[in-house]
């Protein structure tokens, strides 16, 4: 169910203000002098406590709106009944049921449905009060009064649209903030799926070559080192875009291009580095934003996964050409997933990468190649 504190969002406006003030400009001018007070009473009265119903649901204060809605009815109904009873012309009030009207809508858009229909029946049941004090209001007859119940009609559904706005609103938020957890989640993965990766293996490495090669187990726990510090450098970044609301501080993006040389040079596996080969039509400048963060987390992801699977590898390229409107990527090792698994493999990488491609209209696929070995290949449709 929608929260109370979810209604309201709108900035106030200048005409709930202007609305009361004619309203008591009306009740001044053509209230008798024997009622005048007792309507501007009561219609200051009920637009106090529509004041304090309102902050009450600002503030998730349920059933102290109802509460506060009963007493305007209170007082609505006291006034009716004095008036019945001491003053022949009987004048509605009209800052009272402005007031009694916004706590209708108030109560059908703000209120969970039991308490909205708590409190909305007895503020109903004073306007329908009103109306018997409108039938002798400048010269109607009882025949032709019904001006409070068509307002309270019309109160309803006011009310009654705004709450399904505002479920609307508070659906579309909830779209929102799935897709940024996805987001964070996709980030996460493979920032520190990368960086660990990278450090676990080299230490692997360099645990089995301590004692033969020691001035290549120093480089490889220099490599650990310089890995984790850009690990802690890429972390700190994303937690900073995450802590910093001011869109104009953020770092402009890298150059999608730049960062997929920068990936495939930090690779290196038994000894050899990855290779790069970008055919001539690929022009990185004419990619849109997310394309661009696409490749870089496609092509990050597969040489993870080289790194974690395919431990005997000893030709890893990266791939980029056009194939029509499409960029195709492809990852390609030649070790398969022999050699012994040291990872676990989670399924979170290749589901982030999915759903990435998949939203941009493309397709992503992997398996074995017919001349041995393994690839990861997408096609984006980028034009």
């Amino acid at each position: 169910m929608r929260s109370p504190s979810a209604a309201l969002r709108e900035p106030k406006s200048y005409l709930v203000p202007l609305a009361v003030l004619v309203a008591f400009i009306v009740d001044l001018n053509f209230a008798s002098p024997r009622s005048g007070l007792l309507l501007l009473g009561s219609g200051l009265l009920v637009l106090g406590l529509l004041v304090a119903a309102v902050w009450a649901v600002r503030t998730v204060r349920s059933p102290l709106a109802v509460a506060l809605m009963w007493t305007a009815t209170a007082v609505s109904l006291t006034t009716s009944f004095v008036l019945h009873v001491t003053v022949i012309q009987r004048e509605p009030g009209w800052a009272e049921l402005l007031g009694l009207l916004v706590l209708i809508t108030l109560a059908v858009r703000a209120l969970p449905f039991w308490q909205a229909v708590l409190g909305a029946l007895p503020v109903c049941l004073a306007v329908v009060q009103l109306d018997d004090r409108l039938s002798t209001y400048a010269g109607m007859d009882k025949e032709t009064t019904g001006v409070p119940l068509l307002l309270m009609a019309g109160a309803v559904a006011v009310g009654l649209h705004l709450r399904a706005e505002d479920q609307r609103w508070l659906e579309t938020a909830a779209r929102v903030r799935r897709a940024e957890r996805l987001e964070l989640a996709r980030d996460l993965h493979d920032h520190v799926s990368h960086y660990v990766t990278g450090i676990v293996v080299q230490a692997q490495a360099g645990e089995q070559i301590a004692e033969r090669k020691p001035d290549t187990a120093r480089e490889l726990f220099g490599n650990i080192e310089r890995t984790g510090q850009q690990g802690l450098v890429a972390m700190s970044r994303m937690v900073k875009l995450l802590r910093d609301d001011d869109a104009t501080d953020r770092p402009a993006p890298q150059d999608s291009m730049e960062a997929v040389r920068e990936r495939v040079a930090e690779f290196e596996i038994n000894g050899r580095p990855a290779s790069l080969e970008v055919g001539a039509d690929v022009r990185a400048e004419g990619w849109p934003t997310e394309v661009g963060r696409s490749v870089q987390r496609l092509v990050q992801e597969g040489l993870t996964n080289v790194r974690k699977h395919a431990r005997a590898a000893t030709d890893v390229r990266v791939l980029l050409e056009r194939a029509g409107a499409e960029l195709v990527v492809r990852v390609r090792n030649d070790g398969g997933s022999a050699g012994p698994r040291l990872f676990s493999p989670s399924g979170f990488g290749m589901i982030g990468l999915r759903e990435r491609i998949t939203a941009l209209g493309g397709t992503i696929s992997s398996g074995p190649l017919p001349t041995g070995g393994w690839e990861l290949v997408a096609r984006i449709p980028h034009e």
